[in-house]
């Protein structure tokens, strides 16, 4: 287990609306789950992917072409080894008989006899292990602000077909293995090549650290002339600072004119330089909601972000919302 705490959500309790959207656009019936996620060369020498075994040794990267998630991971991972009894609380009870040995004349050294019991229990369905495996492969290296981040693609060992009668089944249960252990989840046609996985991680985002106020402003408001929009974004700064964020993120395209602060993997707060308008707390998938116009976020269903308008109140919002997020994503 990773000596980080995972602080990813770690379960899908249904399949995420963005993934039922690309079954309706394509023509594919053969999907892997999958996804990429860049990960800063930190956050591997802090422990936090040993349960993949990704880590650095001597100095040098280090993963498996393949992993069985660890079942100390989670609920899905254990399934995925151990397998799982459900109780069927309804259906009917059944009379069921256990045997037990006893030992004769309650001393076991004077041998034992079969004891029976017969009790009402309900009927259970056994969901066997599957044993799947978590493909890894490193399909870029980047420098960044920050440091050097890697992205790593991760899929589950398992085509699924489209019109197989388990397949929404099949589907939730794998989003959940990698969500467990990625805090991450999509899927991919089974044809799909690494450029079509490499192209989801463009670099729309610049990861500044926390702590230098100072230079982040700099890199921020560059370009902004106006002393009216500085104001109130230096004023916006400091109050995301105050809630104790991991990073700085800074917009370098389709939301360039945004700013923000990083709390989690899937937590991350979103400031307008330009006043009046509102921030966008999310807190699923953020670098691909992050890639949608303000127009495609609010005609959408809205899931995995929340959107504070700047009116009185908004900073116990926000606050609020940092705190729940934070404490769900600690479950």
């Amino acid at each position: 287990m990773p000596k980080k705490k995972i602080v990813w959500k770690q379960n899908l309790i249904k399949v995420p609306s963005s993934v039922l959207t690309k079954f309706e656009r394509a023509v594919d019936h053969e999907w892997v789950v999958g996804t990429v996620k860049k990960i800063p060369a930190a956050d591997i020498d802090f422990g936090m992917y040993e349960h993949l075994d990704i880590r650095f040794r001597d100095g040098v990267l280090d993963f498996p072409g393949r992993v069985l998630p660890n079942p100390a991971v989670g609920r899905w991972s254990k399934t995925n080894v151990d397998g799982k009894e459900i109780v069927r609380k309804d259906l009917p009870m059944y009379p069921k008989t256990f045997a037990f040995e006893a030992p004769n004349w309650g001393d076991f050294s004077s041998g034992t006899h079969t004891v029976y019991n017969e009790r009402m229990v309900y009927p259970r369905d056994l969901i066997p292990p599957k044993y799947l495996d978590i493909v890894i492969d490193l399909i870029d290296e980047q420098q960044t602000s920050s440091g050097t981040a890697y992205a790593f693609r991760f899929s589950v060992d398992e085509v699924l077909h489209r019109f197989s009668n388990t397949f929404h089944d099949d589907l939730l249960y794998n989003l959940n293995i990698l969500q467990e252990n990625t805090g991450r989840s999509d899927i991919f046609a089974s044809s799909a090549t690494i450029e079509e996985y490499r192209s989801t991680v463009m670099i729309n985002w610049e990861i500044l650290p926390v702590g230098k106020r100072d230079e982040n402003l700099h890199r921020i408001l560059k370009g902004v002339r106006s002393e009216s929009v500085a104001r109130v974004a230096i004023e916006r700064y400091d109050i995301l600072e105050r809630l104790r964020p991991t990073h700085i993120i800074k917009g370098t395209s389709g939301f360039s004119r945004y700013f923000g602060a990083k709390f989690a993997d899937n937590l991350v707060v979103f400031e307008n330089l330009n006043t009046g308008n509102a921030l966008y707390v999310m807190y699923e998938d953020w670098e691909e909601l992050s890639k949608k116009s303000r127009t495609e976020l609010l005609k959408g269903d809205r899931d995995g972000f929340e959107r504070v308008v700047h009116t009185k109140g908004w900073k116990t919002t926000l606050e609020n919302l940092i705190e729940l997020h934070r404490d769900l994503l600690n479950f």
